[in-house]
Parts: C-alpha cells; sequence; structure tokens
C-alpha cells in the first residue's frame, strides 16, 4: 500500500478497499481530492441513471503526536452544472481503517457522523477538519461501506446457523465469488429472494445482512419459505469504489432485459443473478437500495404497472404489498413505473414481475434521514411484509 505523505506527519492513500480518491494533493495541514468518476459518459449520467458519487479516502498519522488536517473534496464542475451536487454536499463520515484480512486494508464497520461544524459546503467543494490521533488510520467517506471481504466473512458465520446455508451463485468479472445464504428448507413451496443492489455506491448490505439475523431467528412467518439472500450482487464494484458500474465499467443494474431474452451479451453480475432467480422463480424478489440521500424527502417503493403481472392473484398481492411498503416508507406515493418503461424495463425486479410473474419490488431507502441503523431496523420489516402479503402464492 502506497502512502503520499506529507511534511508534518499525515499520510494519504486511496489504495484500499472502496478506496475512490483521485488526484490526490497533500501539503502541511491539508489534504485535497476529487472523488473517482464511474466511466459512463456525462450525457448519459444526467439523463438517467446518474452516477450516485462517493468519496472515500485513508488517512494516517504517522507522527508521534496528535495532528489536525484539513480535507478538501474537490466537486466535478459538470456535477455542480447539472444539479447534482448534492451526491457529496452531506454529512461524511469516519471508520478506522483495519489492516489485514483482505488483499488491501479496509474501512472498519464502525461508521461515525463527522459533526457538523467541522463541515464546510463552499461553491465548489466540500471541506472536513480531521483530528488524527499519534499513530491513528481513518477512512474518510460520504457513504457507508460495508466492504466486501468483511460482509463475506459475515455471511460465513450466519451460514453456521441452523437451517442456513452458504451458497456462492456465481463470480464476478474479477473472480470473486458472489455469495449468498439460504435460510429453511430448500424445497419449501415457496421461495422469496432478496438482494442487494447491484449499484456499488449503495451499501444495501448492511439491510440484507439484518434481513438474514431476522431469518435466522426463525419466526412463524418463515414456515413454508425457502429465504433466500445475496446482500452484494457486484464485488467488483464495492471493492473498486464504484458508484453504479462494475469492473467492466458496465451499469449491470439496468441489464436485465437482455439477459431475459436469452442474451449472452449482458454484464457478467447480470448473468449471475438471474440464473439464480430464474432456475427456481421466486413468489417474491425484492432488490433493496440504500443511499443517503438529501435531495430525496423520503424513501419510496418502485411499483410496476399491475398489468405486468400474469395472475390477478399475483397483481393482487403486489398491490397489497405496495400498501405495506407505503406505511412503512410513510411516502404518500410510490414511484410508478409503466409497462414497457424504456430505462426501468432493464432492472432485475421488473424482469422477474414481467419475465417470472414474481411480486417484484425496488424498495428505495432513500433521503435525508437515512441511516445505516435505520436500513438494519428497515431490512427485516421489509422482508416481513413481503412474506406476509404474498404467503398465499406459490
Amino acid at each position: 500500500m502506497a502512502w503520499l505523505p506529507t511534511d508534518d506527519g499525515i499520510a494519504v492513500s486511496a489504495e484500499i478497499e472502496c478506496g475512490s480518491a483521485v488526484e490526490i494533493e497533500a501539503s502541511p495541514g491539508r489534504v485535497s481530492f476529487a472523488p473517482g468518476e464511474d466511466a459512463v459518459p456525462h450525457e448519459v449520467q444526467i439523463t438517467g441513471p446518474i452516477s450516485c458519487y462517493n468519496a472515500c479516502l485513508a488517512l494516517r498519522n504517522e507522527a508521534a503526536e496528535e495532528r489536525s488536517v484539513t480535507v478538501e473534496v474537490r466537486i466535478p464542475p459538470w456535477l455542480i452544472e447539472a444539479g447534482f451536487d448534492y451526491f457529496l454536499r452531506k454529512e461524511y463520515l469516519t471508520a478506522p481503517l483495519e489492516e489485514g484480512g483482505g488483499p488491501l486494508p479496509r474501512p472498519a464497520t464502525d461508521w461515525r457522523m463527522i459533526p457538523p461544524e467541522r463541515q464546510r459546503s463552499l461553491d465548489a467543494t466540500v471541506e472536513l477538519d480531521l483530528t488524527l490521533g499519534a499513530g491513528e488510520a481513518l477512512v474518510l467517506s460520504s457513504i457507508e461501506h460495508y466492504p466486501v471481504t468483511t460482509c463475506n466473512e459475515r455471511l460465513r458465520e450466519l451460514a453456521a446457523a441452523p437451517d442456513a446455508r452458504l451458497v456462492t451463485i456465481g463470480q464476478s468479472v474479477q473472480g470473486r465469488p458472489i455469495l449468498g445464504v439460504e435460510v429453511g428448507d430448500a424445497d419449501a413451496p415457496r421461495r422469496a429472494v432478496f438482494t442487494g443492489t447491484l449499484q456499488p455506491g449503495e451499501p444495501s448490505a448492511w439491510a440484507v445482512l439484518a434481513m438474514i439475523e431476522a431469518a435466522i431467528d426463525g419466526r412463524a412467518w418463515r414456515d413454508g419459505w425457502s429465504l433466500c439472500f445475496v446482500p452484494q450482487t457486484n464485488p467488483d464494484g464495492i471493492f473498486l469504489g464504484r458508484c453504479n458500474t462494475n469492473a467492466r465499467d458496465e451499469l449491470a443494474a439496468f441489464g436485465f432485459e437482455e439477459a431475459a431474452a436469452g442474451s449472452d451479451f449482458c454484464p457478467e453480475e447480470v448473468r449471475v443473478l438471474w440464473s439464480y432467480l430464474s432456475e427456481r422463480p421466486p413468489v417474491v424478489y425484492v432488490d433493496f437500495h440504500f443511499l443517503r440521500h438529501p435531495n430525496h424527502p423520503f424513501t419510496k417503493p418502485y411499483f410496476f404497472d399491475p398489468a405486468i403481472y400474469d395472475a390477478p392473484e399475483v397483481a393482487a398481492a403486489a398491490i397489497a404489498l405496495n400498501e405495506r411498503y407505503m406505511t412503512l416508507s410513510g411516502a404518500d406515493r410510490p414511484h410508478y413505473v409503466e409497462v414497457g418503461h424504456e430505462m426501468w424495463r432493464g432492472l432485475a425486479s421488473y424482469q422477474a414481475a414481467a419475465a417470472l410473474d414474481a411480486v417484484a419490488f425496488l424498495y428505495q431507502y432513500t433521503g435525508p434521514t437515512t441511516s445505516l441503523q435505520g436500513a438494519q431496523a428497515v431490512g427485516p420489516q421489509v422482508m416481513i411484509a413481503a412474506l406476509e402479503e404474498c404467503g398465499a402464492l406459490g
């Protein structure tokens, strides 16, 4: 791991798991960097989907005494001009930097908000004032990363519980295993699948891991279900600190129309996830998204026009589940998606509804008050509502 030193003992690096800093400049008492950008044309992002930009950098105090440093995050000018700079104008977090356990150091999962009085949002930058103790190393980030190596370690721990088993559903472009945990009877009459988004900038593993923990508790609503969970469907993107893309700079979250049509020309992670869904079509499928997003007033489900479903009872269950999700989210309306929508028909959830006739939702836990603790609380509620409303199907 290469560190860029300053004359006062503070060193910085982006060579960490989830690191996304580029163009780093370091001088005594000050560090400046830009967020790494996905290799997607700006004109494509402006019309959607915009990359959910994140900034992630490691700092270490190599001095024998406490040091203070101001960190400047430079916001790309085009992001400001397009009105999407709010992705970087929000409260930043820090977590300890952990050595060992993987090919690169990684952020710990003990994320803590920087006090607002130590952060300033300026015309083209965000400035943060940090203090590091002697020998302290920490990660500064705009999102609550859940590193791939840490997530896989947690999955292996959870899979050791009774009625739980670790599954490898495939591999990423760079050969990382895409792991999941299944809970309950694999031959149960009904199958439910819950995944974390393919978008690395939305660390939904927080919610999906909490679902697994709740499922292992063995509540009555689990009876008759084979429950399947894949918290990180794009491990390369998470490891590399990407926003929306995989290791090949593909927008994998929107490649499922081709996969459902049997095309070989789709991102590898899409092919893996679609195979896992379609090998035994689920009764219900929920793709969880999570992002602290100051420009969105509340979270909401993506509700597909009920005409997308073949069976009337499936459409009725989708309508009922949408009502549950609306109550859970506190929104007055869902994000309504018409049948055949040019962009949204590329989603895994859309194709699960259209091609597999599964009750399907993209659940977006997003807004200015969201948090990793909130994601951990909401995740199991999203799962339980799906099982209760779809229990008569299958």
